[in-house]
């Protein structure tokens, strides 16, 4: 009866993080089966298009977190180097994250697209600054600027910092910068007489292609890692 409890919470937590990784996939088939455009050819409303252009400001813009880049939008993480996590002894525990953006335009070689990202729901899949601080060491003075106004941000724990390793920050930020080439994907809404991309977008800097074998990629350890709990879990309920 134990082995078969025990087997059950096995499998149930290896399809919770099962379903963490698949989360990343989702998109991923629409991106692949549809055709890309130039910003001019976007014109039906409420349909799933896959737009290639040049970001461009419209109006304000925004200070990025960690590097204080002009931009148009940017997602950061914070994460923390600590002793346990699910099969990892020494992995990267989150502590903080955000998004922002504006409205901006994607520029073609004959015509513009209004692009205005959900304030609180895209996936911006693009290269990333990272910037590590070790626990003993003094955070450069953007990033403890950053940290200051953070409440959620406390100092690295004591016990954390005597050991080597331990209490390591990474500082992750992606951006959408102006002037540079990105993938949007996304629904179509017509909106004062204009068709613009709207909502929840998945933007990228990469081709549909690249874009899917990096979330492939993303995806393979928690995969791996909820077959594991599965086949354990399978194992106990078959004691």
């Amino acid at each position: 009866m134990l082995y078969t409890a025990a087997g059950i919470g096995f499998i149930a937590f290896g399809l919770a993080i099962g379903w963490y990784g698949i989360r990343s996939l989702v998109r991923v088939p629409n991106i692949l089966r549809t055709n890309v455009q130039a910003p001019s050819e976007v014109t039906d409303s409420g349909s799933f298009v896959v737009c290639c252009g040049v970001a461009s400001e419209s109006g304000d813009i925004l200070t990025a977190p960690f590097t204080e880049s002009r931009c148009l939008g940017f997602e950061f993480e914070v994460t923390e180097r600590q002793p346990f996590g699910i099969a990892v002894p020494w992995f990267q525990a989150y502590l903080d994250d955000g998004v922002a953006t504006r409205p901006f335009t994607l520029d073609g070689p004959s015509g513009t697209l209004d692009v205005v990202p959900s304030a609180k729901r895209f996936a911006l899949d693009t290269e990333s600054t990272i910037i590590t601080v070790r626990a003993n060491e003094t955070p450069p003075e953007r990033i403890q600027r950053f940290v200051d106004v953070r409440d959620e941000l406390n100092p690295v724990a004591r016990w954390m910092r005597i050991v080597p390793g331990l209490g390591t920050r990474r500082y992750v930020e992606r951006r959408i910068d102006p002037g540079e080439e990105y993938l949007i994907a996304g629904r179509t809404e017509h909106q004062q007489n204009e068709t613009m991309l709207t909502g929840d977008l998945t933007i990228t800097d990469r081709s549909p292609r690249q874009f899917a074998l990096t979330r492939l990629w993303k995806a393979s350890v928690p995969m791996v890692i909820a077959l594991i709990f599965v086949v354990v879990g399978l194992g106990g309920i078959a004691l």
